[in-house]
């Protein structure tokens, strides 16, 4: 998804700031904590703002870093291709210089890895150096110094990918890291699965997103929350949806983005919505009847993921839940005759709250097969010793044994 930030991993994403288009540097990204991300941002953007150690904007993204810990600062910048033809630039600007007025970036490495014979094309800030630019061309090893910042300052940080077109990873270093590290932190936005509702009309159903708000995050006074149909929305905050929707796929993917009102750094999950049918179900025993201790099997039949309540003969009522294929197999050996018989299915939510649910009444039963034999003769009295004729009635197919 290109001119966007993409995350590799919403969990990891969750450290970031973002406005629209951030490859120029008033659409810089905010970093909001520790972590790593990725980018397919494309482009220069609207201006050309960058100038230092021979190089340009050729596909860029801006970085905007507020100091919370002070300490020494640095990254490791690792291209996803590690093609050693894949180049990254970039540029540091500060502290607390606006857009406006930048000035001369007082970091910069443009070095480009295959030219200068390196084995790695990564490239950043670290502690092992004294230089504070490196680059262009063959010159340098794509590192510099990296920055002594102190709590209340701020930086902005272009990134630039002159060579490739892959994202990147950035890794934070240095002790303004340790504890609660260098930046400010990000909302939390709890993991929370699937939201059900249930409809009679197929694949299609209304959902409330203001009732999953608590759930996401209960602070509503410090943070707003959001919700996009697409992770590109959530990261520009546009396109919010209404609290009251209907679904547009089943499952449909939400993103609920929530936002810190003060430092408006933002933490983004993600969620499904998914409809289900009103739940039915149907029962079935095979065989229909065995003797006992025969293996016998009772398959229950319905809507995928539903809870179904049963009774065994006249016992208490057990429940199961089906499958996501919608079944609920039973298997054991047959002591007597036994039926199974369905009492209610419902559909029911993460926190087992009843979403929906229906009375049933389906029933199979595996009988037990008695086995008679009875054994009669017509030659009555008989002599030692004189042939007779035996008579056996009984269940067919049943073998009788007789002395």
């Amino acid at each position: 998804m290109k001119k966007f930030l993409i995350i590799g991993l919403l969990v990891i994403f969750s450290n970031y700031v973002s406005a629209q288009e951030p490859n120029d540097c008033v659409n810089a990204i905010t970093v909001c904590g520790n972590g790593n991300f990725t980018s397919n941002a494309e482009g220069i953007g609207n201006t050309q703002e960058v100038s230092g150690c021979g190089g340009l904007e050729h596909n860029s993204i801006w970085l905007k870093i507020n100091i919370v810990q002070s300490g020494t600062l640095g990254f490791n910048l690792k291209p996803l291709d590690t093609d050693i033809n894949v180049d990254y630039d970039f540029w540091v600007f500060g502290p607390n210089r606006p857009c406006s007025n930048l000035g001369s970036p007082i970091r910069c490495a443009t070095t480009n890895p295959g030219e200068a014979g390196l084995t790695s094309n990564h490239t950043g800030m670290y502690g092992s150096t004294t230089a504070t630019q490196a680059g262009p061309g063959a010159s340098g090893n794509g590192y510099v110094r990296w920055l002594n910042v102190v709590a209340g300052q701020s930086y902005y940080i272009a990134i630039d990918r002159p060579e490739g077109d892959g994202g990147f990873e950035l890794e934070w270093i240095g002790s303004a890291m340790l504890n609660g590290g260098a930046f400010p932190t990000p909302p939390q936005a709890n993991a929370i699965g699937e939201r059900r509702t249930c409809s009679i009309t197929p694949n299609v159903g209304i959902f409330d997103l203001n009732t999953y708000r608590d759930l996401i995050n209960p602070d509503r006074t410090n943070n707003t929350i959001t919700f996009h149909t697409t992770l590109a929305n959530a990261i520009d905050k546009i396109l919010p949806l209404p609290d009251i929707i209907s679904n547009t796929s089943n499952p449909q993917q939400i993103f609920a983005r929530v936002t810190n009102n003060a430092s408006q750094c933002y933490s983004i999950t993600d969620f499904s919505l998914r409809v289900y049918p009103v739940p039915n179900a149907t029962i079935t025993a095979s065989p229909s009847s065995a003797c006992l201790g025969q293996e016998v099997t009772f398959t229950i039949n319905g809507i995928p993921n539903a809870v179904i309540d049963y009774r065994i003969n006249a016992g208490t009522v057990q429940s199961v839940t089906l499958d996501t294929s919608g079944t609920y197999i039973f298997s054991g050996l047959l002591t007597a005759t036994t039926t199974y018989t369905l009492v209610e299915g419902r559909i029911v939510g993460s926190d087992n709250t009843v979403i929906c649910s229906q009375s049933l009444s389906d029933g199979a039963t595996v009988t037990e097969n008695v086995i008679t034999a009875q054994i009669t003769t017509a030659d009555t009295p008989i002599c030692e010793g004189i042939g007779m004729t035996v008579d056996v009635q009984g269940t067919p197919g049943a073998i009788v044994t007789y002395t």
